[in-house]
């Protein structure tokens, strides 16, 4: 596994060492002609506007290089002075400073966050595809367990991201429903230019950042860098969370007339990132279960840790590490959870563009990605007790009741196969005549005493058992180095997710282009798009036991006597409780053809621009999927008859196939009036969609979709922008209408025979043996909102300016029904959820983003950049049920920094994350009513905490 990483550390050392010597790959960056000059006179044009204000060029969702101030669409921009001063921990966190776009603080870690667009469903980056130079980082943005921020990390090769939202993204790039962020790469100039950075931060990490770039000859110039980074991690995992990083370089040529242009690039990605999840939360206690009208409201002031704490602890340690499973044939087999998610992946890339002497003009782009992608992630089971609650629902749930359940069914005349039955550890008959009788007489009674009452426990067994020893308990011994745990200690199961992927994407683009004179200038463009991809994965989850501490410990757990002695062989497996738990397989690909066309019209002096496009599209989808099913036995022989880590093992069952072609197509019109040369007002309307991905065809596979597969969302917008010396703005109102898309729902069957427990009575453990039901349904939101930008320079305060952005938005949702299974006491039932016109769940109606930047040296002479930011979210609810609904609080967080340029090419940076050490969560389960915390008073849940305080300092070189 570390030859991978030491083959890019090896890659990225070479460059360092003879970046002169060192163009691997080969890239391009998109057009830079100059923006067209509008050709109005100086009466037009604000004679108080800034004459030294440069026009910011953009070159996504455009196929021509255009002024921001002239787009008819919403378009938003990061530089390198945006990235360097946000200093961002990730993609999500990057784009979480992007109106309209929230990406739940990247709170998972560096990869693999959840990023939504104005309202549409949270779901990693499906509705917001990223893309390099215009490329897609791979086809399928909704790739299973390898999110769009997998396959592609930001570095000094970055020269600036622009991010659209609807409109042209939806006619020009594939899957760009609902928003598309463009990373725009460094290329070679005349001169030569280069820079190293170094970033250490105070969880013990340290990151090295190079690129170099200028020209080889006249006409050919090359750009190469990386990074290399290695992290304890954000919380201390007690291991080398993050290591790795990328190279990537490019070489481009241009021809002295500018008519022919070529590009090549190229990118090596190996990297391991630890996975951060929610954690054991308690409030205090509540009677009735959440409702639409009155949610179970958390509040940061008194919610509270369970055992492990907030800002920098994880379920994760150097206990739990390694994870035991069996796998489909029986074998044991040892997953590493410091792989984390480890993308290892090859870009290749090329453009080429030609302009003829009859003024047509052809572009053709395409990148290939290959490699494969780990997703090791541990999530938290809701299940936190103390030691002795915790081990008397295993003791009835898991050797009790599943032995009572064998010899109920043998003697009832039923053939029974089940380990549990006869089994050397317990007794071979119960003194109860029924079901009932043995839920009065031993497992209710059982469970209201307690684990410490050993002397009731020991009467309610009855006098006709046979029990190994003096009584029967289970005990639970950590695992590495086989000691009891303490009496104080909090047991909860954890259910670690081991995924190995294997990943390809083709993608080829071509446009033809021509302008022409009629009633104005016409740019035209017609383009053809082909892509193909492939996913085959493997996919097994375990059930483990751990203590919640920092750190936690795996625990083994034994039936022991009376004195804490072991009697018999541990019933788990190296902690493992369920080594084979539940997961599935499948082996997918897609092929895309589409066709576009787009129409940029220029009036009036150029003063008012329009853009009309249409797309349309196929998709062949072919899917292989196997689900793993309850259970298979793998009993050693020389293992005890009974033990479940071996016998209620899921394995992969018969392949269910989906073979389907889709259609689609969308259209924008948008259109941008310059009232003056600093001062427009823009309009779009458009109708987006997206083919289904890899995931949908999962779900069409075991279930057919209720409606239309084709997602398609309908949005307008109309909004104004205005620059001046003093002051730039932008405002925009919008409605979207995002179509019922097909979802499936699976739940447990819990009046299944197949279920342990036999039924509605199934206790926390065993419902896992009950079979799945999948469950189609429909779900659409619609959303209206408003988002502000601007920029404040005072000329009284030289060299201060501010920089604020807000979005209020008010998304619902729209068609919304499926059944769920809610625990009841120690039993479960069926809730059918409907959330029909409710406020979408983990949605914010109100973000706001403060950024005040001074550069002292005007005022002071003083070469120090200050700087400071402000960000607020607000209420959010869970992942929203008509029951149990829960609301997780507004937050705020505040960083600040400063910039000191120690000389012309030398400048140190030191950054605080989260300087108040804000507390609170940006996504959490609902909470139960019945579902109380280890005091018996207080209720439990889990969620997803902020990120404690950190510091970060950077030195940076350029040249």
């Amino acid at each position: 596994m570390m030859k991978g990483t030491a083959r890019l550390a090896t890659l990225l050392t070479v460059t360092v060492s003879s970046l002169a010597l060192v163009v691997p790959s080969i890239a391009y960056a998109q057009d830079t002609a100059p923006a067209p000059q509008n050709p109005d006179d100086t009466s037009n044009q604000d004679q108080g506007a800034d004459t030294q204000t440069k026009d910011e060029i953009v070159v996504t969702g455009v196929v021509r290089a255009t002024r921001k101030l002239d787009t008819t669409f919403t378009i938003d921009t990061l530089n390198r002075d945006d990235i360097q001063r946000l200093a961002p921990i990730s993609t999500a966190d990057l784009l979480n400073n992007i109106p309209g776009f929230f990406a739940e603080g990247s709170t998972a870690g560096e990869r693999s966050n959840n990023v939504t667009v104005r309202g549409l469903p949270s779901s990693g980056y499906r509705y917001a595809p990223q893309l390099v130079d215009g490329m897609p980082v791979f086809q399928d943005s909704d790739v299973p367990f390898a999110n769009s921020d997998v396959f592609f990390s930001a570095d000094l090769m970055t020269d600036r991201v622009e991010a659209i939202k609807g409109g042209p993204g939806g006619t020009l790039y594939s899957n760009g429903l609902g928003g598309v962020v463009n990373f725009v790469t460094r290329t070679g100039g005349d001169h030569f230019e280069g820079g190293y950075k170094l970033e250490l931060a105070t969880y013990g990490f340290i990151r090295n950042d190079v690129f170099l770039s200028g020209p080889i000859t006249k006409n050919l110039h090359f750009a190469v860098g990386g990074f290399y980074r290695t992290s304890n991690g954000l919380r201390d995992t007690g291991y080398t969370a993050d290591r790795g990083g990328q190279v990537r370089g490019n070489l481009t040529y241009n021809s002295d007339d500018g008519t022919t242009n070529i590009g090549l690039f190229a990118t090596v990605l190996n990297d391991r990132t630890a996975v951060y999840n929610n954690l054991p939360i308690q409030v205090p206690g509540f009677s009735n279960p959440g409702t639409a009208d009155d949610p179970i409201k958390i509040d940061s002031k008194t919610v509270r840790p369970i055992g492990i704490n907030f800002q920098n602890g994880t379920l994760l340690s150097p206990s739990n590490r390694y994870v035991t499973q069996i796998d489909n044939s029986g074998r044991i087999t040892t997953a590493d959870l410091a792989d984390g998610i480890h993308p290892d992946f090859v870009t290749l890339g090329a453009k080429f563009s030609k302009e003829l002497d009859s003024g047509w003009r052809f572009d053709f782009e395409a990148n290939y990605v290959d490699g494969t992608s780990g997703f090791n992630a541990l999530f938290a089971g809701n299940d936190a007790a103390t030691a002795e609650s915790f081990l008397a629902n295993r003791w009835v749930g898991d050797v009790l009741q599943p032995a009572f359940d064998a010899n109920w069914q043998q003697s009832e005349g039923t053939p029974n196969n089940s380990p549990f039955y006869n089994r050397n550890i317990l007794a071979t008959y119960f003194n109860a005549a029924s079901p009932t009788d043995f839920n009065n007489n031993y497992k209710n009674p059982i469970l209201a005493a307690g684990f410490g009452n050993f002397d009731q426990i020991r009467a309610l067994y009855g006098a006709n058992q046979t029990i190994a020893g003096p009584g029967g308990y289970i005990g639970a011994f950590n695992v590495s180095d086989g000691k009891p745990i303490p009496a104080g200690s909090f047991l909860s199961f954890e259910i670690p997710w081991i995924v190995k992927s294997k990943l390809t994407s083709a993608t080829q683009n071509l446009k033809i282009q021509k302008d022409f004179d009629l009633f104005g200038s016409h740019h035209l463009t017609f383009g053809a798009y082909h892509s193909t991809n492939s996913d085959n994965y493997d996919f097994q989850a375990a059930l483990t036991i751990s203590t919640l501490a920092s750190p936690s410990e795996l625990v083994n757990l034994y039936v022991i006597d009376a004195a804490g002695n072991k009697v018999g062989p541990s019933l788990s497996l190296n902690g493992s409780f369920l080594p084979g738990f539940y997961g599935n397989a499948v082996d997918g690909d897609a092929e895309n053809f589409a066709g576009y066309v787009l129409d940029h019209w220029e009036l009036f002096n150029s003063r008012l621009r329009i853009d009309a496009g249409f797309r349309w599209e196929t998709e062949r989808l072919n899917v292989r999927f196997r689900n793993r099913t309850c259970c298979t036995s793998f009993i050693p022989g020389n293992a005890p008859n009974g033990n479940r880590a071996f016998t209620q093992v899921q394995t992969l069952g018969d392949p269910q196939y989906l073979e389907d072609r889709y259609y689609g197509h969308g259209w924008s019109v948008g259109a941008n009036f310059a009232v003056k040369r600093n001062l427009a007002v823009y309009a779009l309307a458009s109708q987006s969609f997206r083919l289904p991905s890899l995931n949908d065809g999962i779900a069409f596979a075991q279930s057919a979709p209720l409606a239309d597969p084709v997602e398609k969302i309908t949005q307008f917008e109309g909004g104004v922008r205005f620059q001046s010396r003093f002051i730039d703005a932008s405002a925009t109102g919008f409605y979207n209408k995002f179509t019922p898309r097909t979802l499936i729902n699976t739940y447990q069957d819990i009046h299944s025979s197949l279920c342990t427990a036999g039924g509605s009575t199934a206790t926390t453990a065993t419902i896992t043996s009950c079979p799945n039901i999948s469950e189609a349904y429909a779900y659409g939101t619609t959303n209206y909102g408003a988002e502000l930008e601007v920029v404040i320079r005072p000329p009284f305060v030289p060299g201060f300016d501010i920089k604020a952005n807000v979005t209020l938005q008010d998304p619902k949702v729209n068609g919304s029904g499926y059944t769920v299974v809610n625990q009841v006491g120690n039993s479960y039932e069926y809730r059918t959820i409907s959330q029909d016109g409710r406020r979408e769940g983990r949605q914010a109606t109100t973000t706001l983003n403060i950024q005040p930047r001074w550069d002292l040296k005007p005022l002071t002479s003083l070469p120090v950049k200050l700087y400071g930011q402000y960000e607020y979210r607000s209420a959010r609810y869970s992942n929203s049920q008509d029951i149990n609904v829960t609301l997780y609080p507004s937050y705020y967080v505040v960083n600040a920094g400063a910039l000191v340029d120690l000389t012309r090419n030398l400048s140190v940076q030191v950054h605080v994350a989260n300087l108040t050490n804000q507390l609170s969560f940006t996504e959490g389960d609902p909470l139960f009513f019945d579902l109380k915390a280890p005091d018996g008073v207080s209720n439990r849940g889990v969620a997803r905490p902020l990120f404690g305080r950190t510091g970060r300092l950077t030195v940076n070189y350029r040249f």
